[in-house]
């Protein structure tokens, strides 16, 4: 088996120029090499839960009510000809010649506020079912509660094998790479500014998560723009043909039904654009805003399950060692000085 990335599990790591130190090209994350010459994330377990290297990369970075936005789109249709197959029950009333009788673009507007208020309910859904993680232990320790960089291994292990059902969750995907980094770099302190490092980074996706979700808020006035231009177009040719048939009464009725009904598509479709923009943002907000407090309480989750849990097992480092060396030659550098002075 190739040597993979701890944090993403990309196999394309390249040599720094620091000896033992391997970067991810695809994250661009350091990671040690082992006695073995191999990453530490090879030997750990989540390599082997069955899920294919690629989709288990993209499960591990992702805002956490992140979904696909393809089966909301299928449905999204099926709910519009349900909707359309409603309204031809009422065919003379206001709300059916609002959505039927203005040309083509209320379908429009329709089918992408049913997609947009869909794919919002799937979001909804997914943070349900994220949030249900937070009220599990997730994480095993040792006999004294504690865990140390040696049972790094074990601890993801015990992790994914807790988590079944929920492995592709936001909270099981933080608490595996937290783990893979305190494997490798064996510091409490580093996991603490790698956890830190995440949640900047988890706002972000958030943020950009919602990307699709302000094409569509956008989309819908503007379609509703294009309708009013329709609309209007429709008037003013209508309009000239009214002066056209000015010497027939008759000729000016028929004119003027034309003038009123490319006013009504400028002005209907315009109203139904803002109506269903309103009815997709104030959802967007509220779902997005639900997100974002539960990644404070991811946060929160990780300092209480596994920060606190953590026990560094190495010795100190080099540099350590050296500024407390240095420090002994000064004491002892000092204690000349005063000795020779005296």
């Amino acid at each position: 088996m190739g040597r993979a990335c701890p944090y993403c599990e990309s196999q394309d790591l390249g040599a720094t120029e620091e000896s033992g130190v391997l970067r991810c090209c695809d994250c661009g994350r350091s990671s040690l090499m082992d006695e073995r010459g191999t990453s530490v994330a090879e030997s750990s377990p989540a390599l082997v839960t069955g899920v294919p290297h690629g989709r288990r990369s993209r499960m591990l970075r992702r805002a956490p009510g992140e979904v696909a936005s393809w089966p909301a789109a299928l449905t999204a249709i099926v709910a519009t000809l349900l909707f359309y197959a409603l309204l031809s029950l009422f065919p003379d009333t206001r709300v059916s010649d609002l959505f039927t009788a203005r040309g083509w673009v209320p379908y429009v507007i329709t089918g992408v506020s049913f997609w947009a208020l869909l794919l919002l309910g799937a979001r909804l859904l997914r943070l349900r079912e994220e949030a249900a993680a937070l009220d599990r232990d997730l994480i095993a320790t040792g006999p004294d509660g504690l865990l140390g960089p040696a049972d790094a291994s074990r601890a993801v292990a015990e992790l994914l094998a807790r988590a079944q059902g929920i492995e592709s969750s936001f909270i099981v995907a933080r608490l595996e790479r937290a783990l893979r980094h305190f494997e490798a770099r064996q510091r409490v302190v580093e996991v603490v500014e790698f956890l830190t490092g995440e949640s900047s980074a988890d706002e972000g996706r958030v943020d950009a998560s919602y990307a699709l979700i302000r094409v569509f808020v956008w989309a819908v006035p503007t379609l509703g723009f294009i309708g009013t231009v329709i609309g209007i177009g429709s008037a003013v040719g209508g309009f000239s043909e009214t002066l056209a048939a000015a010497s027939s009464l008759e000729g000016m009725k028929e004119s003027i039904g034309q003038v009123t009904g490319g006013l009504g598509v400028a002005f209907d479709t315009t109203l139904l654009a803002l109506v269903m923009s309103i009815l997709i943002m104030f959802p967007a907000s509220a779902v997005q805003r639900i997100e974002e407090t539960f990644l404070g309480e991811a946060e929160d989750y990780c300092s209480e399950y596994l920060v606190r849990r953590l026990r560094d097992d190495i010795e100190r480092g080099s540099e350590e060692v050296a500024i407390e060396a240095i420090a002994r030659k000064l004491v002892v550098a000092m204690g000349h000085i005063d000795s020779g002075g005296d």
